[in-house]
């Protein structure tokens, strides 16, 4: 007597699982990815956006128009070389104003930083004279630094 196996017909055959397995692994990390390091991006970038907007809020001067560039902002390491967040705004315009004036309007402009600390304006005139008609351009910066950075990469 002879026994032969027979592959049982009325039973599926078993597939193998291991494409899933990859397939959920790599999953599982770019998750990790966005909640370790993209979140907390995401969260500065919206502290930036909320400063951009209070400086762009603030009135301008008499005789003081927004240049076509506008409010600019960045975050990141800024200043220095250690572990922290410094968020940076700045503000194009152009004025009638003397430069001494326009530098002490926005030196007591009291601007709601990230966290909550007034922040003053720092006033760059352009070297270069006066340009159409009597205006001549100005950039204001708004600096506030020295933030936790968390695992936001620009800030380390």
């Amino acid at each position: 007597m002879v026994l032969t196996e027979a592959a049982p017909e009325g039973l599926p055959k078993q597939r193998s699982r291991w494409p899933f397995y990859v397939c959920l692994g790599l999953l599982a990390c770019v998750v990790a990815y966005v909640l370790v390091f993209k979140v907390p991006e995401w969260r500065n970038d919206e502290k930036l956006a909320r400063l951009e907007e209070r400086v762009s809020m603030f009135p301008l001067p008499p005789d003081t128009e927004p240049d076509d560039r506008g409010v600019e902002g960045t975050v990141g390491l800024q200043s220095g070389n250690s572990n922290h967040c410094d968020y940076l705004v700045r503000m194009s315009l152009l004025t009638k104003l003397p430069d001494a004036e326009i530098a002490r309007y926005y030196e007591f402009a009291a601007i709601e930083g990230v966290e909550g600390r007034a922040l003053f304006g720092t006033v760059y005139v352009n070297p270069s004279g006066s340009w159409r008609g009597g205006f001549k351009g100005v950039i204001v910066e708004f600096f506030d630094g020295y933030h936790e950075p968390g695992f936001d990469m620009r800030c380390h």
